[in-house]
Order: C-alpha cells, then structure tokens, then sequence
C-alpha cells in the first residue's frame, strides 16, 4: 500500500495487489491473505494478512495476525503486529502485543499493550 497516496481524510489508497474487502462484505470465519487488505467490510473472526489496512466503516473482531496495520475503523481484537497506528476516531478494545504502537491522541484504546521482538511468532495457531 502506498502512504504517500492518502485519501482525503488520510486513508492510504489500497496499492495493485492489495485486497480489497468492501463495505457489503460480512466474513464469519477465518481469512488468510498473502499480501496486504484494506477492510471496509466486517470480519468476525481471524485475519492474518501483511499489512492491514482498516477503513472507518471498516470493523474487525476476532484477532489480527500482521506486519502492521492502521486503524481507523472499529475493533474488538487481539493484535500481533509488528507496528500498530491507531488513527483518529478509531475505537480498539483487545489486547495489543508490538513492537511499536502509536497512538494518535483522539484514537480509542481500551485493553492491554505489551512490547514482545516478534508479536507474530505469539499468535495463537
């Protein structure tokens, strides 16, 4: 994904191979994605992708298993990520394991942040 072409309100637009998932979509169940995804739709469940990017519309629970991932849509999930950006006007509830976690001063955080080398390696199988 290329973060140097934000949206509007700041969003990254999704790259050539970044997976889309839109906002009619609702998943109930697992997802694995070799690459990056950028959700406006919902997962209830697991995602375990490259770099994740979630929308404002977008909504995610269950557990994220990424390199990275910005957020400014709603969660309510564990996090394995290497580097976690929590944006403005997001709403995250779980535990966040890292390396680095930024938050931007109107996000929403409410749970638990723990620093570990490899936040991956800890995701549950």
């Amino acid at each position: 994904m290329d973060e140097n072409s934000p949206l509007e309100d700041g969003i990254p637009l999704p790259g050539p191979t970044t997976t889309v998932f839109g906002p009619d979509v609702e998943i109930d169940g697992d997802v694995s994605v070799d690459g990056d995804v950028m959700l406006t739709g919902r997962i209830s469940g697991s995602l375990r992708c490259k770099r994740l990017i979630l929308d404002r519309e977008g909504e995610l629970e269950g557990m994220l298993v990424a390199d990275s991932a910005a957020i400014w849509g709603n969660v309510n999930a564990d996090l394995y990520c290497s580097v976690i950006k929590l944006h403005a006007g997001c709403a995250v509830e779980g535990a966040a394991y890292h390396e680095q976690l930024i938050l931007h001063r109107e996000a929403y955080f409410e749970g638990k942040s723990r620093r570990f080398p490899n936040p991956q390696a800890m995701a549950p199988a």
